[in-house]
């Protein structure tokens, strides 16, 4: 079984038939949806070369510091998304009921991930608003975008915890947006996964999550480095990492779409075994999530 557990829905740049005939052709057999966090942006090949240099100083211990600042950059203090040369706005309030109506439409492909944003309602409030219908699996947090400290996310993490979801997390750059540490070492029964093989801290979180149970990534985004994927995988192992596409954002195709697809070939040219495939691509989300 293949789950596709990252995908942000915005048929202003993907409709759902288009979707639906990506899972077809690829044989994905369900896709978590999470609701759209900024307008829709424009991901051109200027913006996929200049990603390589930030990320390489990511993954590195002498250039972290550097990385970091450059990636901080790409959200403002008034709360835009900066990509290549354009601004675009972030959402504060994420509609998750956008996603609700998907779920009620499709029960038999869709899972979705309740966005919240402590800075705007109370998480708890709006995950338990949103979990009288069914169809849900867990809640997305953007500390990066959304701007704010890991620790205001305490009590949903509780709620997740005695209802046995897990939180995907999007982690920031500063010490208190940034902190992986924080929610795995209070709620050790809480399953977090930490997006796009955990940046922007890659290797120091790897390092980490090696030794808690709790604590996951996804190998989401196509933009992400291919060594980078094969890092994670082999500092923490296939059980730790989950498939996700995070589209429709990625390399830009021929028709002037994303290519969808990126993802899962990236993760199917890995020089691992084919159950070590297994587990990421499908199995070790639904062990999780046990459904």
């Amino acid at each position: 079984m293949i789950i596709d557990m990252h995908y942000h829905l915005d048929e202003r740049m993907e409709t759902l038939d288009k979707l639906l005939t990506h899972m077809r052709r690829l044989s994905i057999d369900r896709v978590c949806l999470i609701s759209a966090l900024n307008r829709p942006l424009t991901i051109d090949w200027l913006t996929v070369v200049t990603t390589k240099p930030t990320q390489k100083a990511l993954n590195s211990s002498r250039w972290h510091s550097i990385g970091l600042r450059v990636y901080g950059s790409t959200v403002t203090r008034s709360g835009k998304f900066i990509v290549g040369a354009r601004r675009y706005a972030i959402y504060d309030r994420p509609d998750s009921d956008s996603v609700a109506g998907v779920l009620l439409k499709h029960p038999d492909k869709f899972f979705g991930w309740i966005t919240v944003n402590p800075n705007v309602a109370d998480p708890v409030e709006e995950i338990q608003r949103c979990a009288r219908q069914p169809g849900w699996i867990g809640v997305k947090t953007h500390p990066f975008m959304h701007r704010y400290a890991v620790r205001m996310l305490d009590d949903a993490a509780d709620y997740c915890t005695q209802r046995g979801w897990p939180i995907l997390m999007h982690l920031g750059t500063t010490s208190e947006r940034g902190d992986y540490r924080f929610l795995p070492d209070r709620h050790p029964r809480l399953k977090i996964i930490y997006a796009h093989a955990g940046l922007p801290f890659f290797k120091a979180l790897w390092d980490y999550a090696r030794e808690k149970d709790n604590v996951f990534v996804d190998l989401s985004c196509s933009l992400l480095d291919k060594s980078i994927l094969l890092g994670a995988v082999r500092a923490l192992g296939a059980k730790k990492c989950l498939y996700g596409s995070d589209s429709p954002y990625g390399y830009p195709g021929a028709d002037g779409a994303h290519e969808y697809g990126r993802v899962l070939s990236n993760i199917d040219l890995l020089p691992v075994s084919s159950e070590d495939k297994r587990l990421i691509l499908g199995e070790n989300f639904r062990e999780m999530t046990r459904f």
